[in-house]
């Protein structure tokens, strides 16, 4: 079995082939935990091969369904239940900045998330940046580096063809780093700060090695008695699909609502901007009188005259 990682050694050297039960429980390991499907899955399979991790963490911009903070709950207690550590839940925290939430700075702005102008600072700034400063403080992280023991985080991309894409663009932009690093401390200069998650840690696609597409992924959450959760992410997020944004007006009608105002700010703030809500260039308040997510797309076709591609996602 291949051990697919992006690699922190020398550029040029090939990614290390090594088995789970030898590399993957020497080394320390950290689960970014998105609390969705393949994160959740990635971890029940961590424990059906008898590997416990160190950490399991989750950046939470401030804008989850309901649905996805109430199965926290669930899951910390079947992580109890099998010995593994709770879920640490961590947030963005502003220096200077009078908004702590995603949802709170694109109204402060009075703009829409970067990931409608198919940026990518929201994830950023509310995901990894919190994330990074709690491993670099973490006593097991400091206390892997000073022995020079290997760290593992754990990235849930499935074994699709959207997913492949994303791991190897993250692969490629490490190495680069990494490369830049390796630069760096042949003239005597440490990483810089933003470096410091390449320098020290490994991404590993546990999914990906073991080639579950995301259909095979809720077998292996209920196989111990876990519910399987709902998608995960920003009610208000722009890769959401034409139906997904009917069946958020549905289910949370307050959302959708909030979701509206974003957009409604955002187009009649300082910016004017003309783009709705999404990364194409339809608006959610288009959806604002559709009650059938099967005919949503259908709507966006007719204001548009362009089908909605699907698979844009962050």
């Amino acid at each position: 079995m291949t051990f697919t990682t992006d690699s922190t050694s020398t550029p040029g050297e090939s990614a290390p082939s090594e088995s789970y039960s030898g590399c993957m429980q020497s080394a320390l390991l950290i689960v970014s935990y998105g609390l969705g499907l393949d994160s959740t899955a990635m971890t029940v399979l961590l424990y059906q091969l008898g590997m416990r991790p160190d950490i399991i963490v989750f950046a939470d911009t401030g804008a989850e369904k309901p649905e996805t903070y109430a199965y926290l709950d669930v899951f910390n207690a079947w992580l109890r239940s099998v010995g593994f550590p709770e879920v640490t839940v961590v947030q963005y925290e502003p220096t200077r900045a009078p908004y702590s939430t995603l949802e709170d700075k694109c109204l402060t702005n009075e703009n829409l998330p970067s990931l409608a102008f198919r940026g990518h600072e929201c994830a950023l700034v509310f995901k990894r940046e919190p994330i990074t400063k709690f491993l670099k403080a973490h006593p097991l992280v400091q206390a892997a580096i000073a022995s020079g023991r290997a760290i593992h985080k754990l990235i849930g991309y499935d074994d699709s063809a959207a997913d492949r894409k994303r791991s190897v663009k993250t692969t490629a932009g490490r190495l680069k780093v990494v490369q830049q690093i390796e630069e760096r401390r042949s003239c005597g200069k440490a990483p810089l700060a933003d470096q410091w998650e390449a320098a020290h840690m490994t991404n590993v696609y546990m999914l990906q090695d073991r080639n579950l597409s995301r259909p095979m992924l809720p077998a292996i959450v209920q196989s111990v008695g876990l519910p399987v959760p709902v998608k995960s992410a920003c009610f208000f997020c722009p890769a959401s699909r034409p139906e997904e944004v009917v069946e958020l007006k549905l289910t949370h009608p307050e959302l959708f609502e909030r979701a509206l105002h974003i957009e409604r700010v955002a187009q009649g703030g300082k910016h004017q901007t003309r783009q709705g809500l999404s990364i194409g260039l339809w608006h959610w308040a288009w959806l604002a009188d559709c009650d059938d997510p099967a005919k949503a797309s259908a709507v966006i076709k007719a204001r548009t005259g362009k089908d909605v591609k699907d698979g844009l996602r962050p």
